[in-house]
């Protein structure tokens, strides 16, 4: 069969599958939904692990076709057959159409971390929760110290403040909450402030590993205890970096790829790691959780294809009382997201329906309650296998299974505990986009801190990695399913990042950040009877890299050479770029086939994304490196978003290389299509400092 006739059935298949699809006909929330479905399509972290790469057995295609989520995955990857206009080259070139304020958020990695200290008199303990600032440099969010002699005895909360340098609230120091782990001392010398809310502030702090000071004060030059000596102050990383690695997705939803862009409707959204406050009521300010942007084809210029200046908030709501640090999914109708609301001792999967009239929010620190003054309508679970509060935070991402219509749609979500080495529960949820209250069908302890779940529906397996080094997995069936542990594969890791699951030719590809002495990418197939590991740089426990992989082109297809692409660790931390091949039967190589370096030293890099333009025949593949940038930008040579052409083959990456300047580097990148409008072809992603949601067209992606 040849090529043009492979890819004219394959089209034919994906209409036929489209034309069937149901029509919405159902009430949620009190909002009336049309019995007119357009074919709207949801883009998310899911997305890049779950994938479904062409085969020729069109019996097993047939039972693809039958998941809407093969469907998503088709269009994103044919965008050129469902977009209304018609395609020519456009110029090359990069520029940032738009960013995006999302009030005080950071998307680092989080560590929780312990220190014991003796300075003169003054002994003490502590804890502090940490993210990461890049460059080895940590700042402390929460936490606390307790004095147990001489002075000032008693337990004190961590004072919030950072990372540049800032007075106290008396006046009496100043600090900027940094810890420096790989560092003796691991304090700078403006250090860490403890405030009693009693009107006394405590501030440690280290100039020299034989000098360290604990001071209390009062006010300026009011010091109560000031004491500069030799002594020690011992950091340690208590636990592991938190499941997901910070590396949280927007989330991009298109309302109907058979008719021209939406400006009002097609949507992005994005959960903030930060605490929600409205404002008022002792609230200085406030800030948002949740923050969805429309009219996203546009630019300062007011020349896109939606005629404002820039994005528009669509909605901001502060949901719960707890953070959203990672990745939400949203609906195929697009009318509610499902999230993760992660508290100190306690989550809640969330289903958000979207309010539609009233005041939605206005900006990141201006957010509305969801039913306050508006009709969005938030009902959430308790993620708790007894009901109640257990100590099962969580920071991952849920996994949606989607059905024909959002009446029967499924969700999947993982929590951890820390205590006693590690351990935690996978849950499943139901009732998740259909308007009534989410509820638990069942749950499954787990012996270790588990990543974020991912869901395949033909091995009917939930597959995810844990802090043990294994890949496990739970088959959904029965009420009271239990998990299959997998052989470790990475002795002494301590990432746990979600996997990639090939649906197609069920495979499963894991990336792990240790195995005692490399970073490595896992293959093993879904039965996990075998492994297959590659190298990709020396083992690291300072990040949790590598991320997830992506393949280019001729992998989807089975056209040409596949190749598997991931940022892997090079020497010591350095963000490499590495190549992987395959045999014959499709098993990965136990090497790779090439690499380049994608930074000047030290950094983390974001996971890769991979994205085919038909329109210009150019296979693009987009990273993030979080410090010393390989390519030079506007930025200089700090943090930044790279643009690659893996067409042929594996690509040079040098100064010249298509970059732009990203703060702290960037999030998982969302690619949305080729469309030849202005402004509709674009990538999505948040700066991991600074707290910036930035669009940007991207070499030729016009």
């Amino acid at each position: 069969m040849s090529a043009r006739i492979h890819f004219c059935c394959k089209l034919l298949i994906a209409a036929v599958v489209l034309c069937w699809l149901p029509v919405l006909s159902l009430t949620m929330a009190g909002q009336s939904v049309s019995t007119h479905a357009p074919l709207g399509m949801v883009s998310d972290w899911s997305h890049h692990h779950l994938l479904y790469p062409d085969s020729k057995d069109f019996f097993l295609m047939a039972q693809l076709q039958s998941d809407p989520r093969w469907m998503q995955n088709w269009v994103l990857r044919h965008p050129e057959a469902w977009w209304p206009e018609g395609y020519s080259p456009q110029g090359a070139g990069s520029r940032r159409d738009w960013s995006v304020s999302l009030g005080s958020a950071t998307f680092e990695p989080q560590f929780d971390s312990t220190f014991t200290f003796t300075i003169g008199t003054e002994t003490g303990y502590g804890t502090l929760a940490l993210t990461s600032q890049g460059s080895g440099a940590y700042l402390a969010t929460a936490g606390s110290v307790t004095v147990t002699g001489t002075g000032d005895v008693g337990t004190f909360p961590l004072y919030p403040g950072g990372p540049a340098t800032i007075a106290s609230p008396n006046g009496a120091f100043d600090y900027n909450n940094l810890v420096y782990p790989a560092a003796n001392p691991s304090l700078d010398g403006e250090g860490l402030l403890f405030n009693d809310g009693g009107g006394l502030e405590n501030n440690i702090w280290g100039n020299s590993a034989s000098n360290y000071s604990f001071y209390t004060g009062s006010s300026a030059g009011t010091y109560p205890i000031a004491i500069t000596t030799s002594g020690s102050f011992v950091f340690n990383l208590a636990s592991a970096p938190d499941p997901g690695g910070a590396q949280v997705y927007p989330a991009k939803f298109v309302f109907d790829v058979t008719k021209a862009p939406s400006c009002a409707n097609d949507f992005v959204v994005i959960g903030i790691p930060n605490s929600p406050g409205v404002g008022g009521s002792g609230n200085a300010t406030g800030q948002a959780n949740i923050l969805g942007f429309n009219n996203l084809y546009s630019n300062a210029a007011s020349s896109g294809y939606c005629t404002t200046t820039g994005p528009t908030v669509k909605f901001a709501y502060a949901s719960g009382a707890g953070q959203v640090p990672g990745s939400l999914v949203i609906s195929q109708s697009g009318l509610q997201i499902g999230y993760i609301e992660n508290l100190a001792s306690s989550s809640y999967f969330h289903a958000l329906t979207l309010g539609t009239t009233g005041g939605n929010g206005t900006s990141a620190t201006a957010p509305v309650v969801p039913g306050t003054g508006n009709n969005a309508v938030d009902q959430r679970v308790l993620l708790s296998p007894d009901g109640g509060t257990t100590n099962q935070a969580s920071t991952n991402s849920p996994f949606v299974f989607y059905t024909l219509n959002d009446a029967n749609d499924v969700a999947y979500a993982t929590t951890y505990s820390t205590a006693s080495g590690g351990s935690g529960y996978l849950y499943k949820i139901n009732n998740v986009f259909n308007g009534s209250a989410p509820a638990l069908v069942w749950h499954a302890a787990i012996n270790a801190i588990p990543s974020a779940p991912v869901y395949d529906r033909v091995s009917n397996k939930v597959f995810f990695t844990d802090s043990q080094g294994r890949i496990d997995y739970v088959l959904d069936s029965g009420a009271s399913p239990s998990v299959v542990y997998g052989s470790i594969v990475a002795s002494g890791t301590t990432s746990e990042n979600p996997v990639i699951v090939d649906s197609t030719h069920q495979m499963v590809y894991a990336s792990f950040n240790t195995n005692g002495s490399n970073a490595i990418v896992v293959q093993a197939p879904t039965s996990m009877a075998s492994t297959v590991f590659v190298p990709v740089g020396s083992g690291n426990t300072t990040y949790t890299g590598p991320y997830s992989p992506d393949f280019n082109n001729a992998w989807y297809t089975g056209s040409g050479t596949p190749l598997m692409y991931v940022a892997g660790t090079g020497t010591g931390a350095l963000p490499t770029l590495y190549s992987v091949g395959f045999n014959g039967s499709g098993v990965m190589n136990g090497s790779a086939t090439s690499s380049t370096a994608l930074a000047t030293g030290a950094a983390d890099s974001s996971p890769v994304s991979e994205f085919y333009n038909a329109a210009l025949s150019v296979d693009f593949l987009f990273v993030a490196v979080t410090n010393g940038c390989i390519a030079t930008t506007e930025g200089g040579t700090a943090g930044c978003i790279m643009s690659l052409n893996i067409t042929s083959g594996f690509p040079t990456v040098n100064a010249g290389t298509t970059a732009l300047a990203a703060a702290g580097g960037a999030s998982g990148i969302i690619v949305d299509n080729d469309s030849t409008l202005a402004q509709n072809s674009n990538i999505y992603y948040a700066t991991k400092t600074g707290g910036t949601l930035v669009k940007a067209t991207q070499s030729g992606l016009q």
